[in-house]
């Protein structure tokens, strides 16, 4: 079980040096420039959508609002009809108060009228600066997109220059793994979905992975019977390193 476990630490450290790698390819200076441009372009998609969808509701207000000017015009040339009709009446046979009544009721109609107006130029103020900022956002989206494909060219060239190396260093895990339990192999995975490192060294009587003083019965199970042994605490396949 020794030479299994000495099998699996090498692949171990076979898989580290190839994520240590990967990591370096995806953490590049252009690769952080070209997640940053990513993000630009998606934060000014949705600023645009925002956009959008806010100048579609300021159009339906200010259809709503002109619609009701409509009504509002109509009601105000029916009591000017009226106010017609009545200039060639006797005013004597009318009361003042219905004169009254008629006008205040024009009056009404009119300030209603003029603050509907008032609405419409703020809600056409306020679509100009949204058509003003769709359009910064579009060419902002637009440079993104360039820079974008730019940078993606970059990284492209950066990666196959390190396609060589890659492929070495993926050869030497494919070659660690071989001869390697498949049960051991299992057990290790489900390790890594928890831990970076699925094994630690036994330094002394302790696990070097979370460095937990570990029981008499564990350092005999795992030094002199050569079992495959976890750590109690941090779960990690301890491994004794040969001398």
């Amino acid at each position: 079980m020794s030479n299994n476990l000495k099998a699996l630490w090498d692949y171990q450290a076979a898989e580290n040096a190839l994520e240590s790698y990967e990591r370096t390819l995806m953490n590049t200076e252009t690769r952080k420039k070209l997640v940053h441009q990513q993000q630009v372009y998606k934060n000014n998609q949705q600023k645009l959508k925002q956009l959008e969808q806010e100048s579609v509701l300021l159009q339906n207000k200010m259809g709503e609002i002109t619609s009701q000017i409509e009504i509002l015009q109509k009601q105000m040339n029916e009591k000017k009809e009226e106010i017609s009709e009545v200039a060639g009446y006797d005013l004597e046979d009318m009361f003042l108060d219905d004169v009254r009544e008629m006008i205040k009721e024009c009056e009404s109609i009119k300030a209603s009228v003029e603050m509907n107006k008032r609405k419409i130029v703020d809600i056409m103020h306020r679509l100009e600066k949204s058509e003003a900022e769709i359009k910064e956002t579009l060419v902002k989206m637009s440079n993104a997109k360039k820079q974008f494909d730019v940078l993606k060219e970059q990284h492209a060239k950066e990666v196959g220059a390190g396609k060589d190396d890659l492929d070495k260093l993926r050869a030497n895990v494919a070659k660690a793994a071989k001869g390697i339990e498949p049960a051991l192999m299992e057990r290790y995975k489900a390790i890594k979905q928890h831990r970076p490192n699925p094994m630690a060294k036994l330094v002394g009587d302790r696990c070097e992975g979370c460095k937990m003083q570990l029981p008499s019965g564990v350092l005999q199970s795992l030094k002199v019977e050569g079992n495959v042994v976890e750590c109690e605490n941090c779960g990690r396949i301890l491994y004794v390193a040969e001398d």
